[in-house]
């Protein structure tokens, strides 16, 4: 018979103890602006809810949009999610340049008839892009709390596709800022620049991803070795599977504001009983 050996109370405890002082080395040397140092010129839009309270003290959604848009998506997103129970504010991304061409054909070969360089605004996942992605987040949530009533123990962090997966990057590295994190159809960061760095931390965070079916090739899916870390963490993650067959504009939209009823359920939930459990939750809706 094969004698299982099992961990020590000691090792235990100096596993813990050398987890914890990776975190507090991490924290240190951290790229995140000191408040005295935040900009108030970047990009950024802040929307306040209908019949605002300034005696109450609302939570915040910090949006980060999806790839090729901009600060703007977030007044199409907040009065779906809800027109009265947030104050939202959004940066808007990093300026990305891609090439353009038009192209015919001519004796059965495409030929490049033009071609330019356009700029657009992307969420990166290169360290230097996430440090930013990260004090252009703190920097909005400034701005905000100074123009509205803020609880500072109610900051939501949300995203859709690219705006999800930097959601997800800037949230798992300051864990102990908000209060959950949305990632609407992005993927899970890549696994550079440690994403579960402050995993301890990121156990108590409330985590939503939604996802889509076997059968769509724009939305990620999650993969079950994503679905083992998240398990394997303890990490607290709500999973939802919002299907969209017939791959047409108004079917999508249709999915999205779905999605966007959802998140608002959800969110509340949070902000009005923080200290809730949630066990992780595998559905389509």
């Amino acid at each position: 018979m094969t004698k299982v050996k099992t961990p020590s109370q000691d090792s235990i405890v100096a596993t813990n103890n050398s987890s914890l002082r990776f975190e507090s080395t991490v924290e240190k040397l951290s790229t995140r602006r000191r408040p005295s140092e935040r900009s108030h010129t970047f990009q950024h839009i802040v929307a306040s809810p209908i019949h605002y309270e300034p005696n109450y003290a609302y939570p915040l959604l910090v949006w980060l949009h999806s790839s090729e848009k901009n600060e703007k998506e977030v007044c199409e997103v907040a009065p779906k999610i809800s027109a009265q129970n947030y104050v939202a504010v959004a940066p808007r991304g990093l300026l990305r340049q891609k090439r353009r061409v038009i192209r015919s054909c001519v004796n059965n070969r495409l030929v490049d008839e033009k071609s330019w360089m356009e700029s657009y605004y992307d969420w990166s996942e290169d360290e230097a892009s996430v440090s930013e992605a990260e004090n252009l987040v703190f920097d909005s949530i400034e701005q905000a709390s100074i123009k509205f009533n803020i609880n500072p123990r109610r900051i939501f962090i949300l995203g859709r596709g690219a705006g999800g997966t930097m959601a997800l990057r800037v949230g798992l590295r300051n864990p102990r800022e908000f209060a959950g994190i949305v990632s609407i159809d992005g993927a899970f960061p890549s696994f550079d620049n440690l994403p579960l760095r402050c995993w301890r931390a990121a156990r108590d965070l409330p985590i939503l991803m939604t996802t889509g079916s076997e059968n769509s090739t724009s939305i990620p899916r999650l993969s079950n070795r994503r679905l083992r870390l998240f398990h394997t963490a303890g990490m607290t993650v709500v999973i939802r599977q919002y299907n969209d067959k017939s791959n047409s504009p108004q079917s999508a939209q249709q999915r999205m504001n779905r999605i966007l009823s959802d998140v608002n359920k959800w969110t509340m939930e949070r902000a009005l009983n923080p200290h809730m459990t949630t066990s992780e939750l595998y559905g389509s809706f």
